[in-house]
């Protein structure tokens, strides 16, 4: 990630640079020219570079430029004032970043960009909930154990080793006829998470120790439920506390994600008969098996495809692209299921008569009030189309401004 350099230091960088005649290199769509920090102010940076360079940039157009401080590169992105000659004026950067190390530099769009997704199961139509997260289906690293070999085998490991450690446990699959029934169902339907209660006798977990988000929080469950839980009580809570009182110390319930869609869930329960409290190790030996259990499903075929439905593209607000992935931004509004890391998507890019179709996994997810915001990589692509997309975002293919951020250097 990227790490923000401060108002003071970003002053005092930018003054070294331009008394060293550091040099910045500066990218648009398709085009890219090498230039040197001579003035800036509150309001503007002023860059001398090759006329010839800075003739294709237009006023108010998004540029993102890349500088180098004592080793360190620095990046920034802005929108061009004005060009005069060798000179380009921007507007003064309000956010200056420490550049991780990326094979590619990003840049903004090029006029016109269009970009589409769709999710892995456009055409997979189920009769079961549909929760709030979306995980791809691919097999987990086993650590548990579990054998895979077969669907029946699988089943059969999973039973002897929860059987060995809890005291019951159990798969509940939903359908047309088997919809979620108790809240605590409804709950893991609807959030696509992991509910751990570690005791009866006390609140959810207060945070998620996951960093791709995998179990229900306490303000997650106060939310779900909603204002009524201020007037009537929780009903989760009510739950608890009478399993309390039947004996019950601990429960799991771990959704089946195939998608976005909560095909079932893996139920795990200690009680009297043995006192120990279920932990995240509970947690990520249901976890595993809930997804090599759905790996399975699709592997035979448990849930067809759709053929014959033709699902409408997403369309995200693409902030930045690079030759191997891209930053975009989905509004909630319009699309209520959140990608989890490592989702795989198909991609299509449009630019005149130039069209790209790519594979991207989320590689990080970002979010605000408003929106989503989903870093992607870019997957398997052949050289071909590599070097399309590179002609398509840098100057010639950028033959002479190396792609790679590793090479802009003092």
């Amino acid at each position: 990630m990227a790490n923000l350099v401060t108002f003071i230091e970003k002053e005092f960088i930018l003054n070294q640079v331009q008394r060293s005649n550091g040099r910045a290199v500066v990218y648009g769509s398709a085009k890219t020219a090498s230039c040197a920090v001579r003035h800036f102010d509150k309001e503007t940076l002023t860059l001398e570079g090759n006329p010839a360079e800075l003739e294709p940039f237009r006023s108010w157009e998004s540029i993102s430029a890349y500088l180098s401080y004592q080793g360190q590169r620095l990046t920034f992105t802005s929108k061009v004032r004005k060009i005069e000659g060798n000179r380009m004026v921007v507007a003064f950067p309000e956010r200056l970043f420490k550049a991780p190390q990326r094979k590619s530099i990003r840049v903004p769009p090029p006029h016109g960009l269009k970009l589409e997704f769709f999710l892995q199961n456009e055409r997979v139509r189920i009769d079961c909930p549909e929760s709030q997260e979306y995980l791809e289906i691919e097999m987990p690293v086993l650590r548990e154990g579990f054998d895979p070999s077969s669907m029946g085998s699988l089943l059969d490991s999973f039973t002897r080793k929860a059987g060995a450690r809890y005291t019951r446990n159990g798969i509940v699959m939903f359908n047309k006829a088997r919809m979620p029934e108790t809240v605590e169902e409804k709950l893991v339907s609807r959030l696509g998470r992991v509910l751990l209660v570690a005791s009866t006798k006390s609140p959810l977990p207060s945070e998620d120790p996951y960093p791709e988000g995998r179990i229900v929080t306490q303000a997650m469950a106060d939310s779900f439920e909603g204002p009524s839980i201020f007037m009537e009580g929780s009903l989760l809570e009510k739950n608890r506390e009478e399993k309390s009182n039947q004996g019950i110390v601990s429960e799991i319930y771990c959704p089946i994600l195939y998608y976005q869609y909560v095909v079932g869930y893996i139920y795990l329960m200690n009680d009297t008969a043995k006192k120990v409290c279920l932990d995240f190790r509970a947690v990520d030996f249901a976890w595993e098996f809930a997804r090599m259990l759905a790996c399975s499903l699709k592997l035979h075929g448990y849930y067809k495809v759709d053929d014959g439905w033709k699902p409408d593209p997403h369309e995200p607000v693409v902030m930045d692209l690079s030759a191997t992935g891209c930053l975009f931004v989905v509004p909630r509004t319009a699309h209520a299921v959140r990608l989890k890391k490592t989702a795989v998507i198909d991609i299509r890019i449009v630019s005149g008569d130039c069209t790209l179709d790519l594979k991207g996994r989320v590689a990080r997810r970002l979010e605000d009030k408003d929106n989503e915001l989903y870093g992607i990589a870019f997957l398997n692509q052949d050289p071909a189309l590599a070097e399309a997309l590179r002609t398509l975002l840098y100057a010639d293919g950028s033959s002479r401004f190396a792609c790679d951020e590793l090479s802009i250097q003092d």
